[in-house]
């Protein structure tokens, strides 16, 4: 799947793989629920970070339950995953972002928008981090000084560590991902 060209709708690409695909199939690649509605209406249940995205055939509708989910980032990305899992399962292998393909290119995003704002609130606030983690279905993982797995997608794992700021060293968060 192409990323998007700059300027263009980061959502057409997958609509448009979404809308030529049969839902039933979409769901059991993703791991995911299916179920018929009315008329024409199918809908594909994806699960997300203790809720879901729901998704809706034929015009290929996405929102999220509870609404907190509801963002551009992660309604994106459920649209990309569900047109692009093949339905493999995890590897257990945590990377970085720049480790996987392309990965390196979108690394300093990541840290500028993921990493670094998770250091800044929580580099002090360990147990802030934890009861955060935990609201989202995190599972304690047991590296750094704490860090958090989370399922975003049934095929797709991430880990965030968290290494607290001390007299030496500011706070640092790394994103892993599966590398799957």
């Amino acid at each position: 799947m192409d990323i998007e060209k700059r300027g263009g709708d980061p959502f057409a690409e997958p609509v448009a793989i979404l809308r030529n695909s049969d839902p039933v199939a979409v769901a059991r690649k993703a791991v995911a629920g299916y179920r018929a509605g009315e008329g024409d209406a199918e809908f594909v249940d994806l699960p997300t970070l203790n809720g879901k995205f729901i998704v809706a055939w034929p015009g290929i509708e996405v929102t999220a339950e509870p609404e907190k989910l509801s963002s551009f980032s992660l309604k994106l990305l459920a649209l990309l995953y569900l047109a692009g899992t093949n339905g493999a399962e995890p590897t257990g292998e945590m990377v970085a972002y720049r480790q996987l393909p392309d990965g390196l290119f979108y690394e300093p995003v990541v840290q500028r928008s993921v990493e670094a704002p998770l250091a800044e609130v929580f580099g002090t606030d360990v147990k802030g981090f934890s009861a955060a983690c935990e609201s989202l279905g995190g599972r304690a993982s047991g590296h750094g000084d704490v860090s958090y797995a989370f399922d975003l997608f049934p095929c797709v794992v991430i880990e965030f560590l968290l290494w607290r700021a001390d007299e030496e060293f500011p706070a640092r968060v790394q994103a892993l991902f599966d590398s799957g």
